[in-house]
């Protein structure tokens, strides 16, 4: 719904071979993702430029939201554009999600 009203909704996560169909369920309903190489345990969340949640501590294993988190909440400006430049920068060096399924379907799934 937060969607279909306007807002966004922008995540950069490290996409391995197996996150392919959860990476395209956000994809589909209009969440923008990145594929940042290694990228992990830290999550951030930014809303209206204002205020911010961020994790202390999450297990990898729990990125897609399926676990709890340690955060910490603030409307503090400062730490909210602080957090929002960083997410800024990482989002330019990362990788759109659908070039990067585009690359692992190409390889195909991982030989364990």
């Amino acid at each position: 719904m937060f969607i279909q009203r306007g807002g966004r909704i922008r995540g950069i996560a490290d996409i391995p071979y197996p996150y392919i169909d959860a990476v395209r369920e956000r994809l589909d309903i209009g969440e923008e993702a990145r594929h940042y190489c290694q990228y992990e345990e830290m999550i951030f969340i930014v809303g209206d430029k204002s205020e911010s949640i961020s994790s202390i501590s999450i297990d990898p294993e729990l990125l897609l939201f399926d676990g709890p988190a340690t955060a910490f909440w603030t409307d503090d400006p400062t730490y909210t554009k602080y957090l929002v430049s960083i997410f800024e920068t990482a989002w330019e060096q990362s990788v759109p999600a659908a070039q990067r399924i585009e690359e692992l379907l190409k390889e195909g799934p991982p030989n364990i």
